[in-house]
C-alpha cells in the first residue's frame, strides 16, 4: 500500500511539472486565452449572474424561499420532497447553472436540510435558465425562441424526475405556519458579498479551464467534431463550435441540448466549489450525462412539432472588455469587488 502511494504521489507530481512546464513554454499563447477570458467574466458572466445570484441569496437569508416552499407544500407533499427544496429547485432552474449548488450549501449550512441530501439534490438542482437556454442558445444560435423553449422546457422536466428519484433520504418537513419573511441591511449586505465571493469563484474557474483547453491543443485536433464536441463538454460557452460540423438541424438541436444540458466541466467545478462538501465529482458526472442523454432524446423527438429555421445564423459574439476599449469598466468592477472578497465572516 505505501508502495502504491508513492507511486500515486509520483504520477500526481510529474504531471503537475509537466502542466508547469507547459504554462511556461506556452506564456504567450495562454495571456491571450486569459484576456479574452477576462473579457467574457467581464461582459458576459457578472452582468448576467450578479443580479441573479444577489436575488438568490436574499430569498434565503429572508425567508422567503421557505415562505414560497410553504406555499408550494401541496405538490411539494405529492412529490414527497420538501417544500423549501422544491423553492430552490425553481430558483435554480432560471437563475443559471451554480446558483441551485449554492442554495443548497446554505440550507444544509442553516440545518435546513441535511447535507448528503443537499449533496444529492444539487445534481438536479442544476440548469442554464431562460436567458442563456432560450436568449442565447434559442434566438441568437439557432434563430427560434420555440427552439429555445423547447430546450427549457426538456431541461426543466427531466430535473425535475431526477430530483422526485433523488428526492431526501432524511426526514424533512414542513412549518406548520407559513414562515416570516424578513428584510434588513445585513440581509442586503450580505448577499451581496456573497454573490460577490461565489462569482469571484466562478470567474476563476472560468479562467482556469480557458488556460487548460489552450495549453492541453484540444484545437489541434484533427476531426472538426471530435474537436468541437471535446471543446463544449469541457466549456458549454464554446457551444458556438458546433455550428460548423456539417449536422443537420435538428441533430444539431438535439446535441446541444444535450450539451446544455450536461453544463461542461468548466460548470461542474464551479458547481463543486460553490456546493456542499459531499458533493462527489463523479456523481454529479454520472447524473447530468444521464440527464443530457434524456434532453437530447425529447427535443429531437419534438423538434417537430415547432416550426424551425432552414439554417442556423452567424452567432458573432462580442469578447472586447468595452465597447470603447476601456480599461474602466473593469477597474470599477475590481474596485467595488476587492474589499468584499478580502472582507472576513
Amino acid at each position: 500500500m505505501e508502495i502504491l502511494r508513492r507511486s500515486a504521489g509520483f504520477r500526481i507530481t510529474a504531471l503537475l511539472l509537466i502542466v508547469t512546464a507547459a504554462a511556461a513554454l506556452n506564456a504567450d499563447a495562454a495571456a491571450e486565452m486569459l484576456r479574452l477570458r477576462i473579457a467574457y467574466c467581464l461582459e458576459t458572466l457578472i452582468p448576467s449572474l450578479f443580479g441573479c445570484m444577489v436575488l438568490a441569496n436574499m430569498l434565503t437569508a429572508s425567508g422567503a424561499a421557505a415562505w414560497l416552499g410553504y406555499r408550494l407544500r401541496v405538490p411539494a407533499r405529492l412529490m414527497r420532497i420538501p417544500p423549501e427544496l422544491l423553492t430552490v429547485f425553481l430558483i435554480s432552474q432560471t437563475a443559471g447553472y451554480p446558483v441551485g449548488a449554492m442554495l443548497l450549501r446554505q440550507m444544509a449550512e442553516q440545518g435546513r436540510l441535511h447535507p448528503d441530501d443537499a449533496a444529492r439534490a444539487s445534481y438536479a438542482c442544476f440548469g442554464g435558465g431562460p436567458a442563456f437556454l432560450v436568449g442565447l442558445a434559442g434566438v441568437q444560435l439557432f434563430g427560434s425562441a420555440a427552439a429555445g423553449g423547447l430546450i427549457l422546457g426538456a431541461c426543466v422536466s427531466v430535473n425535475l424526475l431526477l430530483l422526485i428519484f433523488l428526492r431526501p433520504r432524511h426526514s424533512a418537513g414542513c412549518d406548520a405556519d407559513a414562515p416570516a419573511v424578513r428584510l434588513s441591511a445585513e440581509t442586503l449586505t450580505g448577499s451581496v458579498s456573497g454573490a460577490m465571493r461565489s462569482l469571484g469563484g466562478i470567474c476563476g474557474m472560468v479562467l482556469f479551464f480557458g488556460a487548460a483547453m489552450r495549453l492541453s491543443g484540444m484545437e489541434r485536433i484533427p476531426h472538426p467534431l471530435l474537436r468541437a464536441l471535446c471543446t463544449v463538454l469541457t466549456d458549454i460557452t464554446q457551444l458556438p463550435a458546433l455550428l460548423h460540423c456539417g449536422l443537420h438541424f435538428r441533430t444539431l438541436l438535439a446535441v446541444s441540448a444535450g450539451l446544455l444540458a450536461f453544463g461542461g466541466i468548466c460548470v461542474h467545478a464551479q458547481c463543486i466549489a460553490l456546493g456542499v462538501s459531499g458533493l462527489h465529482p463523479g456523481r454529479l458526472l454520472l447524473f447530468r450525462m444521464a440527464a443530457a442523454a434524456a434532453v437530447g432524446g425529447i427535443v429531437f423527438l419534438f423538434a417537430g412539432l415547432i416550426a424551425l429555421p432552414e439554417s442556423v445564423p452567424a452567432f458573432a459574439p462580442q469578447v472586447s472588455v468595452s465597447r470603447t476599449g476601456s480599461p474602466l469598466p473593469a477597474l470599477l468592477i475590481f474596485c467595488t469587488g476587492f474589499p468584499i472578497l478580502i472582507k472576513k465572516d
